[in-house]
């Protein structure tokens, strides 16, 4: 009786410090899972960026072929204004401050004819005359108030644009008084600079601060070069360009 009181009391005692011990892992997670507080995510602002956007660019050209095509054929810089379409990616390195490369294109076609003669019919001597740009951009932009649903910026950066230029139709030759069909044209790589300031707001807000932006700009660019090919003789060349643009903007 008293071997069997001991083998009860010793079986109770376990029960006892098996049900104590269950009872405490019962607060804990099991193992190989994560901490609730381990599993939430902290969220960063957003430091990638892919843009698209469109607008138009002004120029001003200093050189003496188009000095010359607006005394002979009433051809002006302002005959070439043009559309403008570009694609850029942007890096944030700090929220302030972001690295972005682009690449931005458009072009224009005029015609105009000698203001000063004309055929013996009394019929116009014409030429047609096409300006394209591609550039391609590597700068800085820069936002005072990075975190905020309306975040102006100051952009500024380098720039090289492929610069073609050509004029066919029909031309006079002033030794001979002949007149005459014939193309020339001219493709340069001009180095140069640009800079701006723009607005972007937040449209659409996505989780984890990602956000969908529209944005205007107004930006300046200038490059310049030399004459070459079909228009080696003229010398210098500067290209101005000025113009707003406007887009969308996801930021990531």
């Amino acid at each position: 009786m008293i071997r069997t009181c001991q083998l009860l009391t010793t079986l109770l005692g376990a029960v006892c410090l098996a049900v104590g011990a269950a009872a405490e892992d019962t607060g804990q997670p099991p193992r190989r899972t994560r901490y609730p507080d381990a599993s939430q995510t902290t969220s960063s602002p957003p430091r990638y960026a892919i843009a698209g956007y469109a607008g138009f660019r002004l120029f001003q050209i200093d050189s003496l072929l188009f000095e010359s095509n607006e005394i002979d054929f009433g051809i002006t810089e302002g005959d070439f204004a043009s559309g403008r379409t570009g694609f850029e990616v942007s890096f944030a390195v700090v929220p302030a401050v972001e690295i972005l490369v682009g690449i931005e294109w458009g072009d224009a076609e005029t015609y105009g004819n000698y203001l000063d003669l004309v055929y013996e019919d009394g019929s116009e001597i014409e030429h047609s005359a096409w300006l394209e740009m591609t550039e391609y951009l590597l700068g800085a932009r820069i936002r005072p108030l990075p975190g905020s649903r309306l975040s102006p910026y100051l952009v500024l950066g380098l720039s090289v644009a492929n610069y073609r230029y050509g004029e066919a139709g029909d031309f006079v030759n002033f030794d001979t008084a002949d007149i005459y069909y014939d193309e020339y044209g001219e493709r340069l790589f001009l180095p140069g600079f640009f800079a701006g300031a723009g607005l972007d707001f937040a449209v659409w807000r996505l989780p984890f601060e990602r956000r969908l932006d529209v944005f205007a700009e107004f930006r300046y660019a200038r490059a310049q070069g030399e004459h070459e090919e079909g228009f080696a003789g003229f010398g210098d060349l500067t290209v101005g360009r000025t113009g707003a643009l406007f887009g969308l903007r996801i930021r990531f």
